[in-house]
């Protein structure tokens, strides 16, 4: 196996720098989108929330514990086909669930706020509704402090104007997509200064789905998230998921990388990581977009 990333003519799979702890499919649903979070639960058990990718399941709590034995606890569904709650965050026993439409003006669309007190039975509290005839509702959301909830999203009386830098083609035909650095010393002001680097597109993108930059993980002020710096550790799809150090921002450099082999079923015949987490034992888990479900692994570096 080749340290560091992989070569044009390579496409086996590679895992650098990380060490793969467990995996579990989901009970067969492990399409997953781009929430998860972290809560201690009363009776002292970890669970790792999981949001979806699309229907027919809502949102996936798994006990983790032990890293190495990954437990089902719950697992719920969505009331309509063509929804999905694609982002989830957490803080204590609430938990904010994001939920998008596949075409505007179709309802429920908006997020819901969950009771997981008791994780076998989440227990809706709250649901705001973000429908309207521009609008698909909410695609991602925040929720790091128990007051605010923070929206990338629609409302009755919004008109879309769309900006991201994720990779949303596949075969990677809107190459580059990147992980930037930016100097916000001036926050008005936010400067470009580098960015991460990545393997050569063509080892990549013909991998099968997407290729290039998609989420990180968040420094969220959790005391069950990890927090650094120095490091930073993101999905890329078939890319995988990367970690790089960026103790000097005008040059990071790659210290670690996960890409394992497709998962059965998937559709695109290829792994797509969609996003990431790492609690302050330094475990890092990661979800894939359409059938791997959860990967649990541990930091070598």
């Amino acid at each position: 196996m080749p340290d560091g990333p992989l070569s044009k003519s390579t496409f086996e799979s590679v895992c650098w720098n990380f060490k793969l702890l467990a995996h579990h499919e989901l009970g067969g649903f492990g399409g997953m989108g781009e929430g998860m979070g972290i809560q201690v639960a009363k009776d002292g058990r970890r669970i790792m929330w999981l949001a979806h990718e699309s229907a027919p399941k809502n949102f996936t709590g798994v006990d983790v514990s032990d890293p190495r034995k990954p437990k089902l606890v719950v697992q719920t569904d969505l009331p309509e086909s063509f929804m999905r709650s694609n982002s989830l965050e957490l803080t204590g026993d609430i938990m904010a669930v994001a939920y998008q439409t596949q075409k505007a003006g179709q309802k429920p669309a908006g997020f819901e706020l969950f009771d997981i007190s008791t994780p076998e039975k989440p227990r809706s509290i709250a649901f705001v509704d973000a429908s309207g005839p521009t609008s698909r509702g909410v695609h991602q959301l925040w929720f790091c402090d128990g007051e605010y909830v923070h929206l990338a999203a629609g409302a009755p009386d919004f008109k879309p104007l769309i900006v991201t830098d994720e990779s949303t083609n596949d075969n990677a035909t809107d190459w580059p997509k990147l992980v930037w650095i930016l100097d916000a010393r001036d926050e008005k002001h936010p400067v470009p200064i580098s960015t991460c680097p990545m393997p050569p597109v063509d080892a990549y993108k013909s991998r099968g789905g997407r290729f290039g930059a998609h989420n990180v993980h968040e420094n969220t002020p959790s005391p069950y998230a990890w927090h650094s710096e120095d490091i930073v550790i993101g999905t890329f799809f078939n890319g995988g998921l990367r970690a790089y150090d960026i103790t000097n921002p005008y040059q990071p450099k790659e210290v670690a990388a996960f890409v394992p082999p497709a998962p059965a079923m998937s559709p695109v015949g290829s792994i797509q990581l969609n996003d990431c987490f790492v609690d302050e034992r330094k475990i890092v888990y990661t979800v894939d977009r359409f059938s791997g479900g959860l990967y649990i692994l541990e930091m070598d570096f």
